[in-house]
């Protein structure tokens, strides 16, 4: 039998800043057809505060990368709104593309806030640079009065402004 494809692997870890550490592994598949290279990244995290005192952090527990897309896979992260309430993010998995600055996110979607505001689906599109964030499917909003689902949602405006689109059913709770 022949070989149709050259795997190798390489690990190497690193220290940055003395305080944190990364570690990566490097994933080469070279096959007669066409060339694929990934990079495995272990805990890959990004942040950024900007001049307009944006700040936000995503992080995960892998990543592989592939060109400018990074495959990410049980996200964490948290952004600040322009009136200093800290939204956080859950997501099992989910695709950040580094020139748009857009990551779309799959599987047990969660947004939340400290004050028991939520909004969950199972797929979005967080554009990161233009504070808007799109549900798809199974959307559910819930805040301590109130349960909202829908089949799409756009939060825009720093949660300031969410719109729901499809069929939407709103319930609200007695005190």
């Amino acid at each position: 039998s022949s070989f149709n494809s050259l795997i190798f692997l390489l690990t190497v870890s690193f220290a940055i800043e003395r305080s944190s550490e990364i570690s990566m592994r490097f994933i080469f598949s070279i096959s007669n057809s066409n060339e694929e290279i990934a990079v495995e990244i272990d805990n890959p995290k990004f942040s950024e505060k900007g001049l307009d005192d944006k700040i936000y952090e995503i992080k995960a527990d892998k990543g592989v990368k592939f060109a400018n897309n990074l495959k990410l896979f049980i996200i964490e992260g948290k952004f600040k709104t322009e009136n200093g309430t800290w939204i956080y993010l859950k997501a099992d998995e989910g695709t950040y593309n580094q020139d748009s600055n857009i990551i779309e996110l799959n599987k047990n979607i969660n947004f939340y806030t400290d004050e028991h505001e939520s909004l969950k689906s199972d797929m979005a599109i967080f554009y990161i640079s233009k504070d808007i964030i799109e549900f798809y499917d199974n959307v559910r909003h819930l805040t301590e009065n109130t349960i909202v689902t829908s089949n799409n949602s756009k939060v825009i405006n720093n949660f300031n402004n969410i719109s729901y689109e499809g069929n939407v059913f709103t319930k609200f709770k007695k005190n």
